[in-house]
Order: C-alpha cells, then sequence, then structure tokens
C-alpha cells in the first residue's frame, strides 16, 4: 500500500480527522493505516492461510517478491527464463521480456535458428509494442502498470517475471523518492493478484575480486528494503563459462546458499535450450580474481590520479565498486610505498 500524500501543513486536530475512527473488533484495533491485534492472534490468522511452497529451491518463494541482481551479460535473462519455464510446469507465468526482440528469443533457444525448443504451454513471453504512443495526460509508469495489470488478468498468471527493472520508470531509481513509489506499486500488484513475482535488476560496477554484496544493488536501498528475497549470479575467474548463485537476502527461510555455499553453474545449450547448469557446492573466494602485484599497483595509480583530478573518495569507490573506506585504505598504501 502506498502512503498517503498527507499536507503536514495542516495542525495535528485536523489530521486526526483523517484517521479512523479507533474501533475495537473481537481482539483487533484498526486506527487509520493500521490494524492491530495480539501476537498470538496474528499466528492463530496466519495458520488459516496456506504455507508458502518453494517454487524453484530456496530462490523463489510463493507469493513473495524477489530481485535477481547481476551484472550485465552475467546471465541473468538465461537463469531467469530458466526458471520461468520449469515453474511454468505447474502455473501461468508471465515473462515481461523487455530486452530482446523474438528473433533474439530465438536465437537463445534454437540450434542456429533451427530445432527450436518447445517450452511449456503455461509459459507467456511479453514484449513492448515498438512505438506505441501512451495516452495524453498518463504518465509512462501509470500506462505500464495499468498494461501490465490487464496482461496479468488475460493469461491468469500466477507468476509475473520483469525483466528488467530500469524499464520500469522514467526517472533516476537511485533516488529513493522514484525507487519508493515503484517497489510500492509492485507490492500492490503482489498482494492485489496474489501473485510470485521476479525481478532483475543490474548491479552497480563491481571489483571481482571481492565477494558480491547487498550494496551492489543498483539504485535506491528502497528496492532491498522492499523485497522479500534477493539472489545474486557472480562470474567465476577460473572459467568464462562458470557462474555462481548466491542468496543476499531471505525472510521467508534460513539464507542456505552465502559466500562459503554458492551454487555453481556452467552455462550450456542442451537440446536447444540455452540454461545453467548445476555443477557443485563452492566457495565464492574460490571464484573471485586474485589480483597480482601489478594490477594493484596499476589500481593504485588510478585511485591517485582521480584524487588529482579532484574525484571524492565517494566518487571512487563507486567507480571501483567498492566501500569508501577501501580506497582510504589505499592511498594509505600509496603513501607509505612513497
Amino acid at each position: 500500500m502506498r502512503a498517503p500524500n498527507f499536507n503536514f501543513e495542516i495542525s495535528s486536530n485536523e489530521i486526526q480527522k483523517h484517521v479512523s475512527t479507533i474501533s475495537t473488533n473481537s481482539n483487533s484495533i484498526e486506527a487509520g493505516l493500521f490494524h492491530c491485534r495480539t501476537a498470538n492472534d496474528c499466528i492463530k490468522d496466519a495458520k488459516l492461510q496456506p504455507t508458502p511452497k518453494k517454487l524453484y529451491n530456496d530462490l523463489l518463494i510463493e507469493n513473495e517478491l524477489t530481485i535477481l541482481v547481476a551484472d550485465t551479460g552475467v546471465g541473468k535473462s538465461i537463469f531467469a527464463v530458466q526458471i520461468a519455464n520449469y515453474v511454468s510446469k505447474t502455473a501461468n507465468v508471465l515473462y515481461m521480456d523487455l530486452e530482446l526482440s523474438d528473433k533474439q528469443f530465438q536465437g537463445r533457444y534454437s540450434d542456429d535458428y533451427q530445432n527450436d525448443f518447445i517450452f511449456n504451454d503455461n509459459l507467456y513471453r511479453s514484449i513492448f509494442i515498438r512505438r506505441c504512443e501512451i495516452p495524453n495526460g498518463i504518465s509512462y509508469e501509470d500506462y505500464f502498470i495499468e498494461s501490465l495489470k490487464k496482461l496479468i488478468v488475460e493469461v491468469d498468471a500466477k507468476i509475473v517475471v520483469i525483466d528488467n527493472m530500469t524499464r520500469l520508470i522514467t526517472g533516476d531509481t537511485d533516488q529513493a523518492r522514484n525507487a519508493k513509489p515503484l517497489m510500492d506499486r509492485l507490492n500492490d500488484l503482489k498482494f492485489d493478484y496474489n501473485l510470485t513475482m521476479l525481478l532483475l535488476e543490474h548491479t552497480k560496477k563491481v571489483d571481482p575480486s571481492r565477494p558480491i554484496h547487498l550494496n551492489d544493488l543498483q539504485g535506491s536501498k528502497m528496492k532491498a528494503n522492499f523485497s522479500d528475497a534477493i539472489f545474486t549470479i557472480g562470474r567465476s575467474a577460473k572459467d568464462k563459462n562458470l557462474r555462481y548463485i548466491k542468496q543476499l537476502k531471505t525472510r521467508s527461510a534460513e539464507t542456505i546458499y552465502d559466500s562459503e555455499n554458492v551454487m555453481l553453474y556452467e552455462i550450456t545449450k542442451e537440446n536447444s535450450f540455452l540454461k545453467l547448469n548445476f555443477i557443485e557446492y563452492s566457495n565464492e573466494y574460490e571464484h573471485l580474481k586474485q589480483l597480482s602485484e601489478n594490477d594493484s599497483k596499476e589500481r593504485i595509480n588510478d585511485v591517485l590520479e582521480m584524487k588529482s583530478q579532484g574525484k571524492s573518495n565517494i566518487e571512487i569507490a563507486k567507480i571501483f565498486g567498492v566501500t569508501e573506506g577501501s580506497v582510504r585504505k589505499w592511498i594509505k598504501k600509496a603513501d607509505k610505498i612513497k
């Protein structure tokens, strides 16, 4: 539910008039935005609801909003389509492909445009209508959400995959004022239509010599705060076709796939289907790039050059995908070398 647009210039007494009268019905209390019960009553009510199912390992849980975050070209879409096809065995899935054309999609799921892979019939794929005109007086974001609602109803979708989030909003999602309304509206969809949602998002530039963490999610932390779960795909320094999957946030269960227990995959194509093929469980540190002495010196020289150009430690940290503290350590190391 989106926060109301209160006008804080009016008095506290005036605001109180807009808040519903506190009422007690059985053991519940309602006051304006809030519905209050005892903790035991909350659990009793929850027991009447079905237990969420694990739809794909521990990565995708029923009725949750999950974000898959990874660098460009690492295989987010490949894995998302793989998940979508798997879960479409038992439920209708709407895959919002806002990146690939139909021909590009066919190229991925065929053998050189021959012997096309046959997907489950419950998997629906949607693309943009090119040069579609948005009606006057309606914002892009409103038209996107309303169009999505219509598709959800028409295909009776239970699971929605959006590839990717950068196409949902015209403003800068680094700003909380843009990211929060977006996440609010997506959560509204989740609750209103009883959906499971998987959203694809980019990471910031990440230093390949350090583990991926939650702060690498591109944009405002509002995305992380309003999501139920987040997992990532990282590149392995051992082989260009190796990827590892790591959980960054969970709400419904224990985090199983952390830095010490990532899932290692290989990008392969089997029977015209491009996918991530599971190999084994591994440690993230085994797949990080090991910086040579020359690499370290080159990085320090780059930092010093940026400092001479007037860049702050925070700006440099964003460029390298590290914390501001790491930049300070590099500068101290350079001072010692001098």
